[in-house]
């Protein structure tokens, strides 16, 4: 039997477990006067926010609480570790004794102004701290509760964690309702029904406002050859295109329904000024200042289970390029011997090639072949190496991106090339590092994609130069 990918996670856990952080701090600046998280031991209490305004009577303010500026500024880099949570049933305490079926490290660059999102799939497996030995991360949690599952990320790829957000997802259907409609793109022809969930799927593919229902069903669909990992990368994109949504003036007016969800749906550590410094900051993001990446490996039975084996070297490689910092191979390698992974040695450096042209693969929809064709002449222009032009499925071609391939490709790499094309400036960037990779870049255009740029040669367009092979969807 061939290995299958990990079983999907809820995917209402996706949404909250990112935003939440978001919309709990904009509740916390506009209506916070009482504690956030009521019974949770050592909770602060909710600041008084004082809003500047010379026009304005004076503030009501309470001398015993902390006083903090509107919307104050996150100065410094933060990790998060955001973790979604399934209920053990309707008289079950919350959070108790439950796995993480979503996991997801969220870097936030202040520096950079960008957002770093690293997809842990639920059934990595790993070795957990203490007593508890290799087993899939998302037993973490319900072993030992956030702090267990902090550690156990901090542990299995040598990364650092500052804060965690739990969600726990009871209450995210009503969190839907209460933003109302979204503009969603939805890849494909969605069709899935699972009576034990009581979920039907039934959707029609291409740019569409869906109702609440709708939304859930498109974040909940199961029906994909990937797998988790699939879901995971749909889950990626619609938390971009649902950024817009919290953009939106009318939402501010529902913020007291969304106060009332995080109080009995959402755990964390941070308090409430950090929370509101998370919120200025991701007021301003764009969707291509959103970066994304999934955990590399494989998928693997052993003994019985599936599970999804971390590639030690590509791991280290993908943080180190999310979280903007020097990530060690060499511990990533000795977590590799510890899991007992048959996979080939991960190598501490790889070679040298910077002399060498950047290696591109363009992928785009039926009817676009011409618009690939003009964005490979201007890229061989440029002085990269266009070496396939690749005829791909509609519903892989709906987002236009730029996917880092190679180790070799990292954010510099992919500046210098926005630079020299500023037609991709807009393009946001996903990271799916494969180890020894021919190709760097795979550019990826979408049905509406106009680039505007000058056309190919006649000549060339009409035929399949042999310096560039073209394959079909057949070939993919």
């Amino acid at each position: 039997m061939s290995a299958r990918y990990p079983e999907s996670p809820n995917s209402l856990q996706i949404l909250g477990a990112t935003l939440f952080g978001v919309m709990v701090g904009l509740t916390i600046i506009h209506f916070t006067k009482r504690p956030i998280f009521p019974g949770i031991p050592g909770a602060p209490p909710a600041p008084v926010i004082i809003v500047e305004d010379s026009t304005a009577k004076p503030a009501m303010s309470f001398p015993s609480m902390p006083k903090i500026n509107l919307l104050p500024t996150l100065d410094h880099n933060m990790n998060i570790l955001c973790m979604g949570v399934d209920s053990n049933g309707r008289h079950a305490q919350r959070f108790l004794n439950t796995r993480s079926d979503t996991m997801m490290l969220v870097h936030i660059d202040t520096d950079l102004k960008r957002v770093g999102i690293v997809s842990i799939p639920r059934d990595s497996r790993v070795k957990l701290p203490g007593p508890h030995g290799i087993d899939k991360i998302n037993s973490a949690h319900a072993l030992g509760g956030a702090e267990l599952a902090v550690e156990a990320v901090k542990e299995a790829f040598a990364v650092p964690i500052d804060h965690y957000v739990v969600v726990d997802t009871e209450g995210l259907k009503k969190l839907f309702e209460a933003l109302g409609p979204m503009e969603i793109m939805v890849e494909k022809r969605m069709r899935y029904r699972d009576r034990a969930a009581g979920l039907h799927v039934d959707l029609e593919p291409g740019l569409q406002t869906l109702s609440p229902k709708q939304v859930e069903e498109y974040v909940r669909f199961r029906h994909d050859p990937k797998g988790d990992i699939g879901r995971i990368e749909r889950q990626q994109w619609f938390m971009r295109q649902v950024s817009k949504k919290l953009k939106e003036p009318a939402v501010l007016l529902k913020l007291p329904d969304l106060f009332k969800f995080a109080n009995e749906y959402v755990v964390t550590d941070m308090n409430a000024e950090e929370m509101a410094k998370v919120a200025n900051f991701g007021k301003d993001i764009q969707p291509q200042q959103v970066q994304t990446a999934t955990l590399p490996g494989h998928a693997e039975y052993i003994h019985g289970g599936s599970y999804w084996i971390p590639d030690p070297e590509a791991c280290s490689v993908v943080f180190s390029r999310m979280l903007n910092e020097k990530i060690s191979v060499a511990e990533q390698e000795e977590k590799k011997q510890e899991y007992g992974s048959d996979a080939a040695t991960a190598a501490t450096t790889y070679s040298d090639d910077s002399e060498r042209p950047v290696r591109i693969t363009i992928k785009y929809p039926r009817g676009q072949e011409q618009e690939a064709r003009s964005l490979e002449t201007a890229l061989n222009g440029l002085g990269y190496k266009v070496r396939y032009i690749m005829r791909g499925d509609t519903a892989d071609c709906q987002h236009e991106q730029i996917v880092q391939m190679s180790y070799r490709a990292d954010n510099a790499l992919t500046e210098t090339l926005k630079e020299k094309l500023p037609q991709l400036t807009s393009w946001p960037v996903n990271v799916m590092v494969e180890p020894h990779s021919s190709m760097d870049l795979t550019l990826v255009l979408a049905p509406c994609t106009k680039l505007g740029l000058a056309p190919k040669a006649e000549t060339e367009a009409e035929g399949v130069s042999s310096a560039t092979p073209q394959k079909t969807k057949a070939h993919i």
